[in-house]
This record gives C-alpha cells, structure tokens and sequence, in this order.
C-alpha cells in the first residue's frame, strides 16, 4: 500500500550498510534485515502501548504499603487506558512529521504519547506524580504533555481541547509552516458546542486539520444510539463543507492510508478532515468502570478484531515476523517496562516548594504594569 510515510521517506533516505569486500553492495543479511523494518517498528510501537497500559492498570490497583502498616495508592486521580485502540495512534505517528506537525487529545492520552516516541520512564513517572514526569508529576495521567514532539497533550475537559486544536491549525496557516493538526477527541465530545463551532471555524478558514473520533462505542458508559440522534457519527460532520467519513480504526494500515489522504489535502490547502475512526475500548472509561453496560459475548468477539493481533498475523503471512520473533519483542518491552517502573517509582516527587511553578495566577480584575 502506497503511502505518504515519514519513517518510510527517513529509512529509503539512509545509505545501505556496506560490507567488507561487497564494492559497496549490501550483503542478503543487511538488506534481509531491512526488509519490513518499517512494519516491524509499528508492531513493536503497538505492543509498548499495550504492554505499558497493562502495567499501568497493575501499578493501579495494588498500592504500597506504608511503613505504619497503611496502604497509598502508586497512582493518584483518574486514569484512562487506551487498550484496544493503538492502531489509531500507531497510525498517526506513521505520518506525523515532527517538528511541523501537532497533535492534541483528550484525557486518554497514553498511546499517543508513546506512540510519537514519549520515553516509557518519563510517562509512568508521570503516572506516580515523580519530578521526572512529563509534566513534572502535576497533570498525571490525563496531562501527558511533550511540546517538543509536537504532543500538545490531553485535556481532562470533555471537547475543551477542540477549540485549541483549530487554533494550532490557523497557527500553521497563518505562518506557513506546513503542518498539520491532529484533533483527537471521544464520541461523546462530539454534543459539546465546542465541537461544532471549531468544525465550522475550521472549514470557513481552510485550516490544516484533521479531526478525528476515537469511537470507542461508548461515551463513558452511554452507547451512540442513546446519546447521538444521529446514528453514524460520520455525517455529524456533514454541515461543514468538509470530507467525512467513517475508516476502521483497528486497522493500522487503513489508518495510515486514510490519514496520509487527509493530511496531504490540509497540507495542499485545500482545508480540514472529519473522520470518525471506529474501535473499541477493551478497558473501563476509567479505573473505576466496572462495564457492566457491555455482555461478556460483546466484549470477546471485539477482541477478534484486536489490532495487535490483525496486524501481527498480517505480518506473519507477509514473511515480515515469525511467531518466534513476536514473542521475543513481547519479553523485550515487558522488560522496558518493567525496568521504566522500578525506574520511575525511585525517582523523587515534586519539591513542596515547586508546587506553584508553571501555573499561571492573575490578580483580578487586572492591572496592566
């Protein structure tokens, strides 16, 4: 499948490894172990998110213990894994160019993060409120937040982070740098006004964005058909003079296609994108979701469709990985993050006297200097 991928671009871009005696040729190893790299690094990029969420939801749930015999919780406040739906941010990353483009999301922000390359260490620190966090231990788990990268983090607001989506995009336009916005938010942003007047805004002025739905099936715990009048959520964006439509979000390959579309017409000119990609969340809203609004059946037949486990067995039969192969890479992130825990969990919480800095505080009504 032809794509516009950045990885793809870099890694054609780099000259062959030359062996001894080869006149500069490369040998069948070096271009045998080449060969699919790019695919393979999705798949691992997949399984760190998986396998770091996983962590995420054991480190949750089984506090330390204190040395008067109490027990505290390892991570404090809301916490919202994204198991089930890392085709999406693998897919985003595929074509994310760094540097130029931006991406903000709601408060289920882990997989993103990750998957335009946050270290494993910095994220789960954040998680326990460490000085090495992200965001220095005070956002947790919905503030993952790495500007650098282009990560313009998740917002605890339901559809509060929209607005500031399309004000990134008129940024890039006005200064012509390029870029592209990606605009992640759940299905139940999408009956908050902010979405509906960013939609607008952004058609009006032909921003550079991309505007996309994780569309997990619930909104929280409240089904589309109890919460949308509006059954398929693609035509929600249907009044705004833009593309709209729905793509399979389990899928890492339809993904990278349909944004690749998406992102070459807003980097032409030609405006923004409103796409509804269609997954599904293995996990509760939150730590505290029990899912009693989904049967048992519903939720194992969802995991036939894991994106894990499409993508992995699309790469066996491609020749890409062997069963063998995958296992290993398993135990090698396993390990990662095992050691980005232990790592993480030594590292020293906030300074009591760093607990105002990097906050911004206004006397009102305000009187300019």
């Amino acid at each position: 499948m032809a794509v516009a991928n950045e990885v793809e671009k870099r890694s054609v871009a780099k000259p062959p490894v030359a062996v001894a005696g080869s006149n500069g040729s490369p040998s069948g190893a070096a271009v045998e172990s080449t060969k699919g790299q790019v695919e393979r690094d999705r798949l691992r990029s997949m399984l760190l998110i998986r396998k770091f969420e996983e962590r995420t939801h054991r480190e949750y749930t089984t506090p330390r213990q204190l040395p008067d015999g109490t027990n505290e919780l390892k991570i404090g406040g809301f916490c919202h894994l994204y198991n089930g739906q890392e085709a999406i941010a693998v897919g985003i990353a595929a074509i994310f160019r760094k540097g130029v483009d931006a991406l903000i999301n709601g408060y289920r922000c882990h997989g993103h993060s990750l998957a335009l390359g946050m270290d494993p260490r910095r994220a789960m620190a954040e998680l326990f409120g460490k000085k090495t966090g992200v965001s220095k231990g005070k956002g947790g788990s919905m503030h993952f937040f790495d500007a650098q990268v282009g990560n313009h983090g998740g917002h605890g607001i339901v559809g509060g982070h929209i607005p500031l989506g399309l004000g990134m995009a008129f940024a890039q336009k006005y200064k012509k740098t390029g870029g592209v916005t990606f605009c992640l938010f759940g299905d139940g942003a999408i009956n908050q006004g902010t979405f509906l007047e960013s939609l607008n805004l952004a058609s009006l002025h032909k921003v550079p964005a991309i505007f996309i739905v994780e569309n997990n099936g619930v909104a929280m715990g409240t089904q589309v058909e109890r919460s949308s009048a509006e059954k398929d959520l693609a035509m929600r964006g249907s009044g705004y003079a833009m593309p709209h439509y729905s793509i399979d979000g389990n899928d890492v390959d339809t993904v990278i296609a349909e944004m690749s579309k998406a992102a070459d017409r807003a980097r032409k000119g030609e405006g923004p994108t409103f796409m509804v990609a269609n997954t599904y969340r293995f996990r509760g809203h939150s730590m505290s979701d029990a899912m009693k609004y989904r049967s048992k059946e519903e939720a194992e037949k969802a995991k036939l469709r894991d994106p894990i486990a499409l993508y992995t067995q699309r790469l066996i039969q491609q020749g890409i990985v062997t069963q063998a192969q995958v296992e290993q890479l398993e135990e090698e992130l396993t390990a990662i993050v095992s050691e980005a825990t232990a790592l993480a969990e030594s590292d020293p919480h906030p300074d009591l006297n760093e607990r105002f800095d990097d906050a911004l505080s206004e006397k009102y009504p305000y009187q300019p200097k």
